[in-house]
């Protein structure tokens, strides 16, 4: 399994046949990304109906007729944005390709001023090929779902209600040995060799990836 990151929440998952994106998100294409970059893939996986990870000004352009997948409440974002989606249900399985993916209901972090949140899902994928080939990407959840583990996360780091200790534990609590910070910028950042200095004495490897960069699992 080939991870690759672009901006905030917005990964490419690639195996020997498959191509998977997750949370094609504003903050993206405010990057200099364009959305036919994204085009053509062989699924979409949305987590929750925010902007920084379901862009409404391009989500329709990106993923045209190919399958988009999401919870009932992205699901229907998306119908008013004139997009078909395919609704997931909770530990209910699919296959996209080599990849078996179970959402995960979760939690997203609570947000300042009490502002409400929407129902939050995140992905944990197995590459059928691969011993090893597993990551689960939550989305905006920073509690890790009771019973869940994971040697493998794309872990939210910074944000209303994230903090480097709280993603930590997240971390130990999936049992990971590798972590790939994500959701982090300008409006919320982070010292990253502060979570790796935190992460290592116990015994998690904290991979930092830039815009484009690659790493394998």
């Amino acid at each position: 399994m080939t991870i690759k990151k672009y901006p905030q929440s917005n990964l490419l998952i690639s195996g020997a046949t498959t191509k998977i994106m997750i949370d094609p998100g504003n903050v993206t294409f405010n990057n200099g990304f364009t959305p036919v970059q994204f085009q053509g893939l062989d699924g979409y996986l949305i987590t929750h109906q925010h902007g920084d990870h379901m862009d409404p000004e391009n989500i329709k352009e990106v993923v045209g007729k190919f399958r988009v997948y999401g919870n009932s409440d992205v699901v229907a974002k998306l119908k008013e944005l004139g997009v078909v989606a395919i609704e997931i249900k909770n530990k209910e399985p699919f296959t996209i390709g080599e990849f078996e993916i179970t959402p995960i209901d979760l939690p997203h972090g609570q947000l300042p001023g009490g502002n409400p949140v929407p129902p939050n899902t995140g992905f944990l994928l197995r590459q059928e090929t691969s011993i090893n080939g597993i990551l689960f990407h939550p989305g905006d959840g920073n509690i890790a779902p009771e019973g869940l583990t994971s040697e493998n996360v794309a872990l939210p780091v910074a944000g209303p209600s994230i903090n480097l200790e709280s993603a930590l534990k997240f971390a130990q609590d999936l049992q990971a040995k590798i972590v790939i910070p994500i959701h982090y910028n300008s409006r919320f950042p982070v010292d990253l060799n502060e979570f790796k200095n935190l992460a290592y004495p116990k015994g998690i490897e904290v991979r930092v990836l830039e815009f484009e960069e690659e790493t394998q699992i």
